[in-house]
């Protein structure tokens, strides 16, 4: 990978004023340069940044809607929504559309800040019967194919996989291959990163080979999937990208033990 990650820069008249905003009613964790050459406040949430720098010339903050007449100042990213949109409400924030779904696919809602900027928080929602969700998940996951050897011991990402949940949420993983079988597949990755993530109901699943061929989960992934939930025998699972064939992992473990407890 290039580019690991971006961040946030907002040119603000008061950093003080704005990072008080963010700590005190979004709950943002501040940290405070304001003794520097060059006076910043760095917030900080999850894998989000912003750093607040000082204007220094005089000039005021002029929202990206009101310089442009179209656009907003920052897209975050997060599946829960309604939690922070009432989060938000509570504490006083403006809120400036409510949750809504777009016409490109994206769940979200948008807030105005002290600043007047609009920041607008969501994702997309991938709907179950979308014609390129097959090729999503694919490109999720072959982007992710990149074997390499972390230690004489333990090679990674040979295989990656994407699983798509009943919430609309993608999540991904690669493998672990280990001496003395303490390694992981790609699907049992991305399921545990879903888990960690607080869902366990998957829809459709795609596990991507080396050489960018499609291929079935192992005998270990279709148990640990089968456990998950009463209805996994359901997951669709792709076997031939160019077709588009899938598999139910119902037809792959046709009697499983579970069913008779």
């Amino acid at each position: 990978m290039i580019i690991e990650s971006a961040l946030i820069i907002f040119p603000v008249v008061d950093p003080n004023a704005t990072a008080e905003f963010y700590s005190s009613k979004l709950g943002f964790r501040r940290v405070d340069y304001l003794d520097s050459k060059q006076p910043h406040v760095c917030l900080y949430m999850g894998s989000s940044e912003i750093i607040l720098t000082k204007v220094t010339n005089g000039k005021k903050v002029i929202p990206n809607r009101e310089l442009y007449g179209y656009g907003e100042d920052a897209y975050f990213i997060t599946d829960r929504q309604e939690e922070l949109q009432a989060k938000f409400e509570a504490a006083g924030v403006t809120i400036n559309e409510r949750i809504h779904k777009t016409d490109y696919g994206n769940l979200e809602f948008s807030i105005i800040d002290n600043d007047s900027r609009i920041l607008i928080f969501g994702k997309k929602q991938w709907a179950l019967s979308e014609d390129k969700i097959w090729d999503e998940l694919y490109s999720r996951a072959k982007a992710l194919v990149k074997e390499r050897e972390l230690s004489p011991f333990m090679q990674a990402a040979g295989v990656a996989a994407a699983i798509l949940t009943d919430k609309g949420n993608i999540y991904t993983g690669v493998c672990l291959d280990t001496a003395s079988t303490l390694g992981m597949c790609a699907e049992r990755n991305a399921m545990a990163n879903m888990i960690t993530n607080g869902e366990s109901k998957i829809k459709k699943v795609v596990a991507v080979m080396y050489d960018g061929s499609v291929g079935s989960p192992c005998g270990a992934c279709r148990e640990f999937m089968m456990q998950l939930d009463k209805e996994s025998r359901n997951i669709e699972i792709l076997v031939d990208i160019k077709t588009k064939k899938t598999v139910r992992l119902g037809e792959l473990l046709p009697d499983w033990w579970g069913d008779k407890i």
